[in-house]
C-alpha cells in the first residue's frame, strides 16, 4: 500500500472530462499527500461524483450522462497523478459508487 507523500494536487473538472460537451465544469481539488491508494481512490470517487452531480443536475438526460462524466473524471484525476499503484487500483475499482439520485 503507497502512502503519498507528493504536494500534489488531483483538479476534478467534470465538464471537462466530455461527457456532454457543457461549458461551465464544476472543478474540486483533491489533496493527495499522505493517503493511501484506497483512500485517494475514495477521494477522486467522491469529488467526481459532486462534481458531475453540480454539472449535470437538471439537465433531462442526467441518468444517462452521469454515470460516463463519473468514469471519466476519475479516469482523468488518475492520469494526472501518473502513479502506477492508483492506475492498478482504479481500473479494477468501479468509479460510479456513489448514485446522483442519492444526492
Amino acid at each position: 500500500m503507497t502512502k503519498f507523500k507528493k504536494t500534489l494536487v488531483a483538479v476534478l473538472a467534470a465538464a471537462a472530462a466530455g461527457a456532454a460537451g457543457f461549458a461551465g465544469a464544476a472543478e474540486i481539488r483533491v489533496p493527495v499527500a499522505g493517503k493511501s491508494t484506497e483512500q485517494l481512490h475514495a477521494d477522486i470517487v467522491k469529488a467526481a461524483n459532486s462534481a458531475c452531480w453540480a454539472d449535470l443536475k437538471g439537465e433531462p438526460l442526467a441518468g444517462y450522462i452521469y454515470p460516463e462524466c463519473v468514469r471519466r473524471s476519475v479516469a482523468r484525476a488518475v492520469a494526472q497523478i501518473g502513479d502506477a499503484e492508483l492506475a492498478s487500483y482504479a481500473a479494477r475499482t468501479p468509479a460510479t459508487s456513489v448514485s446522483y439520485a442519492a444526492r
